[in-house]
Order: structure tokens, then sequence, then C-alpha cells
């Protein structure tokens, strides 16, 4: 029982560790706000320093940390303007620590443009604390499912270091992944609460986050499909939908509370446009007439069960929730191939440079209830010993991938067959 109490609080503790070694020293820190992770960032410097929207101060800063290696642009332009192709959610989830490093940087002789040191702990110390909420509600999620404090503790430590959530917490915690992985555990939680019993508040709370989930990383609005698994089909959705409206004064307030987090990004583009809505992705879409599933799920580049195992291995809980209920069984089936569908269908399938697929951090809390539910099934002494020590193994292996990756001894970008064979097992 107290490992379970202590679960997060350990694995925050080692997140601290881990980043104040990787990431807090003067040269590993201009390391933390990288690749996308500019753009979402950006716009926290752009409100409260440069009182500049359309991000002209990016040449001066560029020049000023960065070298061509870890240079990135991040500007588009819309409607003849400059504008941050991100979205702004990820800089509203990092606004309160931007703020408490800003105020720290004013008292100290670092200079205040919003990058130099203080901000950027600041910001590690941010994604930390947003660890730990996700981890929190993740952990209450499961405990609706019926796991024990134990279970939903050991399905917290392998998650978090069986996958890439470890890396994209500690090691490039300005990407949206982390925040989004936050928001769908909390969603989760509050929708399942929701759907069971009809609760009100939750149902408040479920809005507000799933707005908030749109405007980190809009295609993750997905996660909404998942309530019709909570549901058991689409009677009891509708049922439960039906209620909020049967109340006006409720069922107005979730509207506004699903739609405020969205009015910020329209805000934003006004601002930068005059437009208040804005396609800043431009020829960037999904390809859904060509998508590139097997490469998605097991090529050598980027697939994600051969980075992820523990994820393969988490979809053997299908057949627990086949054999309690059938037809929550399809539904689970078609939210995961829809999601893998739908995922690899983007123009770029791989997502650029990532270590493994970064797509998958915001569903990790789906895969930990598979997950449970195959380690619940598990009954005798034997399987009970090989199931664990498999995804104990496996965790250990992500991990030594992840430091491989750290070291660039697995690419960032392009590996194959015989690149990853070359190097399966190679200490840095």
């Amino acid at each position: 029982m107290l490992f379970s109490r202590l679960c997060i609080p350990i694995i925050l503790l080692v997140s601290v560790w881990v980043s104040a070694n990787l990431k807090w020293g003067e040269n590993q820190r201009k390391y933390v706000v990288i690749s996308d992770g500019k753009g979402y960032y950006a716009y926290l410097p752009a409100t409260f320093v440069y009182h500049d929207m359309n991000m002209m101060f990016f040449d001066s800063i560029e020049a000023k940390y960065y070298d061509e290696n870890t240079r990135y642009q991040y500007r588009t332009a819309a409607h003849g303007k400059v504008i941050d192709k991100y979205f702004a959610g990820v800089a509203v989830m990092q606004a309160p620590f931007f703020q408490a490093g800003h105020i720290i940087t004013l008292m100290s002789d670092e200079p205040a443009d919003g990058y130099s040191k203080w901000y950027i702990i600041a910001i590690c110390i941010g994604s930390i604390f947003w660890l730990g909420i996700g981890l929190f509600y993740l952990r209450k999620y499961l405990r609706l499912h019926g796991a024990s404090e134990v279970q939903s503790a050991a399905i917290l430590f392998l998650i978090f270091f069986g996958t890439n959530l470890f890396y994209y917490s500690l090691v490039e915690p300005c990407m949206s992944h982390l925040y989004s992985f936050t928001l769908v555990s909390t969603f989760l939680y509050f929708g399942k609460k929701w759907i069971d019993s009809g609760n009100k508040k939750s149902a408040l709370m479920a809005a507000i986050v799933f707005g908030m989930i749109f405007l980190v990383r809009p295609v993750n609005i997905l996660a909404g499909l998942w309530l019709i698994y909570e549901a058991g089909g689409f009677q009891l959705m509708f049922l439960r939908i039906k209620e909020i409206c049967r109340k006006p004064s409720v069922g107005i307030l979730s509207l506004l509370l699903l739609l405020f987090p969205f009015t910020i990004q329209m805000i934003i583009w006004k601002i930068q446009t005059g437009h208040w809505l804005v396609n800043s992705y431009g020829d960037e879409s999904f390809h859904f007439l060509n998508p590139h599933l097997t490469d998605f799920l097991f090529s050598y580049k980027k697939g994600l069960f051969v980075y992820l195992p523990i994820t393969l291995v988490s979809l053997f809980g299908f057949a627990s929730i086949w054999k309690r209920d059938r037809k929550r069984a399809v539904i689970a089936l078609t939210f995961f191939l829809s999601l893998f569908y739908i995922l690899s269908s983007w123009w770029m399938w791989y997502y650029g440079g990532s270590f493994g697929t970064r797509v998958i951090v915001e569903f990790l809390p789906m895969f930990a209830l598979l997950l449970f539910f195959f380690l619940r099934s598990l009954k005798t002494k034997l399987t009970k010993a090989v199931g664990f020590s498999l995804v104990i193994l496996l965790s250990l292996f992500c991990q030594f991938q992840t430091h491989q990756y750290r070291y660039l001894i697995i690419h960032w970008s392009e590996m194959t067959k015989e690149k990853y064979w070359e190097v399966f097992g190679k200490v840095p």
C-alpha cells in the first residue's frame, strides 16, 4: 500500500533529478525549447515580454541562443501577415511557470528576454507538474475501472518508464504531447464519471478539458470517441447528452466551457491577421486515401510497436474486454483501428524527428487501460510471472532505446532495418 501511495511522488522525484541533470545546465538549456516546441512556447515571450504576436523577435533570439543545428522556423504567412504556425494551448498551460521564471529573472542578472536560464528551468519544472497531474488522473481513471491501488501504481510505472512519455516529459518538454497526455487522462476520468452517473459537475469539467485538448492539438479530439466505449454504445451516450440539454443553464454553460479555449486561439489570429479563422498549416493535411498504416505500426523508421513494444502487449487486453462485453470490445477495436488509420494518414506519417511514434503519447491512457485489463486477466502464478516479467523487460528496453536516441545511436528520422540491427544493443 505504501508503494501505491508513493508511486507518483517517486516518479516526480526521479523526473526532477533527470530533468536537472539533463536540461538545467548552461550547455543543455538550448535543447529544451526546440523544434515544434519553439512554436508552442513563442506565444509566451510574444505576449509577456515583446508584446508582438507576429513574432518579430524570432531572428534575434535564434541568433543569440541557437546554432544552425537547433534553429527552427515556426512562423508562417497568412492573409499577408506573419503568424505562429502552432496552436496556443501548450503556452496557456506553461504560462504560470513562464511568469514565475520571468519574475525570478527580473530579480537576477539574467536577460529578461524569455529564453534565458530561469525561464527554461521554470518550463522544465512546469512540465513535471503537468506530468504529475496527468498521472494523478490516470490513476483515478484506472480506479474507476476496478484497478486496486497497487495495480494502478504498477500501470503508472509501466506507462511512464515503458513508453516515450518519459522522453517527452523530461527531454523535450516543450512539445505538445505531455500536455495532451495530461488533458486526455483528465478528460477520460471526468468523462467516465459523467457517463456512469450523469454527474453535471463532471460533465462541465469534461467539457472545458475537451476544449483545451483541441487548443493544444486539434487532432487529439479523437480522444472524445473513447466515451462511446465508456457508454457501451450510443444509446447511453445520447441519453447523457439529452440530460444536459434538458437543463438549459447546464447545457449553455457546458457549451461555453467547451468553446472557450478555442476563442483564445481566435483572438490571437484576429490580432495577428485581422481574421478570426486562419488555416495556419497551409498545405499540410491528412491524405486519407494514402495511409501508411503498416509503416506507422511496424516500420524501423518510427514503428509504434518497434519502439514502444509495451503498447503491442497492451492490446492483449482486448481479449479480456471480449470475454466480458463483446459490444464494448468491438467499439474499442474500432476506436484503435480508426486512430491508427487517421494518424498514419498525415502527410508526414512519421511526424519528423522523434523518438518512436510521438503522436501516440496523448493516447497512452487508453493503452494503460488495456494493459491493466491484460495483466488482470493473468490468473495462474506462471502466467503472472511471465506477463509481469515481460512488461518489466520491455520497459527497461524502452529506457535503453531512449538512451540510445539521446546519443543519436538511434537516429531522429532516418532509421532503416539495416541501421536498426546494426546499432541494436549498442551502448553509447
